[in-house]
Parts: structure tokens; sequence; C-alpha cells
């Protein structure tokens, strides 16, 4: 049994009383010092942020009418950019002759997504929303002359490849192989935060892809997946210049832009695979980078 005398000592009046005479001695005065300092900073801080972000957004809502501040990471050192969706995005805009202009400083917005754009005063994130937004505003800049069927094929195609193609590509990239290869595919700047943060990081994006599922598959059975959708991808292509026209359409800027986080993102293997069994999406590739992207190599960090 607990003596009286030593269950007062604990007793909210007691502490409180004990704390408030150690705030009244020196060191308490100097705990206190820090701690104000602290909060001032962090308040500082804080404004200061807050007062770059005007700034930015100023200066972006500045780029002119009908003009797209397109917001997404830096360039990659091998292609433009890491993610597929901030390249499909900024080939549509090419393909469709929107004037943009690209911005790395703050690559994912109030929704944590990249990529995000800034037109006309408004903040839009989602590359598929946006997409949809700019070909309404633009009056349907890419003259598409599809059928509802292969409307409804294109669609089932980016499917496929924004969902899952993609999440094999990047299991490998970033798991499988423990960011050997893709590690040297960020600008130079990063690599030594990103070695840094790799302790903490790593679990949790092992944790990720076990949450969704491909994580639970060995590194054969996720190429299986893959290859298989490649083959797919190379049965819907057919002998067509373009994936379901003689034309390029939006989903053709899809269908790149996942064709080279395989080509060029994923790994020296996966890449030698590709070129050397689907030769159909190599051409295809090159046709679409040749026409849309003349620029490659200038578009490529150091």
């Amino acid at each position: 049994m607990v003596h009286r005398s030593a269950m007062s000592a604990f007793r909210p009046g007691a502490v409180w009383s004990g704390v408030s005479e150690c705030a009244r001695g020196e060191s308490g005065r100097r705990v206190g010092k820090v701690l104000l300092g602290a909060a001032l900073l962090g308040i500082g801080l804080k404004v200061y942020g807050r007062y770059r972000r005007y700034q930015r957004r100023q200066r972006w809502n500045q780029a002119g009418k009908d003009v797209v501040v397109l917001h997404q990471f830096e360039r990659a050192t091998n292609f433009p950019n890491l993610s597929p969706f901030a390249l499909k995005l900024e080939t549509f805009l090419r393909m469709a002759g929107i004037k943009y202009v690209v911005d790395t400083e703050e690559p994912q917005g109030s929704r944590n997504k990249c990529p995000w754009i800034t037109f006309n005063g408004q903040e839009l994130s989602d590359s598929e929303l946006i997409i949809d937004f700019l070909t309404q505003h633009f009056g349907k800049p890419l003259k598409e002359k599809l059928t509802p069927a292969e409307h409804a094929v294109g669609r089932a195609v980016q499917v496929m490849l924004d969902e899952h193609t993609i999440m094999a590509v990047a299991y490998k990239r970033y798991v499988l192989d423990g960011w050997s290869y893709i590690m040297g595919r960020f600008p130079k700047k990063y690599r030594l935060m990103l070695r840094l943060m790799m302790p903490i990081n790593f679990p949790k994006i092992k944790h990720l892809f076990y949450t969704v599922g491909i994580g639970r598959f060995s590194e054969e059975e996720t190429m299986f997946f893959l290859r298989r959708e490649l083959r797919a991808l190379e049965d819907v292509l057919g002998d067509k210049p373009f994936l379901l026209d003689s034309t390029p359409t939006t989903y053709d800027a899809a269908a790149f832009a996942e064709l080279t986080q395989v080509i060029y993102g994923c790994a020296p293997e996966v890449e030698r695979y590709v070129r050397a069994n689907y030769d159909a999406l190599v051409q295809y590739h090159e046709r679409m980078k040749d026409k849309y992207w003349p620029d490659w190599e200038q578009c490529r960090a150091e």
C-alpha cells in the first residue's frame, strides 16, 4: 500500500507547484528563452514559406493568358522526366500545341501530386483531369477521329499502363533493384540526400508495394506481368504508325510516357529485353520521340 504522503507528492497541484518553482529559477528561465526562440523561429519560417509561395504564385500568374505553368520534378539524366504522368502531360501539351513553361520549384501542389498546373490563375492537379480540362478549354486541339470502340480500347490500354505496368516498373526500380540503377537517373544534387534517407524510406516504400499487391511477387513474376502487358500493347499497335490511328491521339501521350519509363528508366536488362523482343514498340517510341521531342537531348539533367 502506497503511503498517503507519497501519493500527495504526485497530486496535480503539487506537480504544477514544482514546475512553477523550477520555471522561476535560472535554469527555468533559460529553458523558457530557448522554447520562446524556437517558437518564434518556427513562426518566422512558416511566414517566410508562405511569403515565398505567394511570390511564386504571383510570378506564375504572370506567365500570360492561356499559358500553362507545368509544375513537375526536375529532368532525369537520360530522359525528360522520371514521372510517367508528368511526361504524359508534357507530351500532350506538345502534341496539342499548347504554350507552356516548366517550373520545378514546387513539383507537388496542394494535393501532393505531380504534375500540377497553374493556368489563368487556377491550380489543377492530376494529369488526366488536367488533360480533360485543357482539351475542353482549347476546343479539342487534337482532332481525333476515333469511334467509341476505339476510345474504349485506348482507355483500357491507358489504365493498364498507368495503373499496373508502372507499378511493375516502380517495384523493379525501387525495391527489387534497391535503387541501384535509378539512383543515377536523378540529378546529381539529389543523390546524397536520397542515399541518406534510404534507411528511413526504403522500408516504407517496400511496405507500400506490399500493401498494393505487386510487392508480394518475385522478380520473375513481376517481369512476367510487365512482358505480358508490353505484348498486349504491341498487339494493339499492330502495323499502325500510332496506337489507334494513322495520326497520334491523346492515348499516345500515355503510351509514350510509360514506354519511356520501361526503356530508359527501369533497368539495363529490361531495356535490352525490350529492344530485342518488341521492335514494333521501340520503333513506335522513336516515332513519337522524333515527332514531339526533337530537343530530347537538351531536356536531360547534367
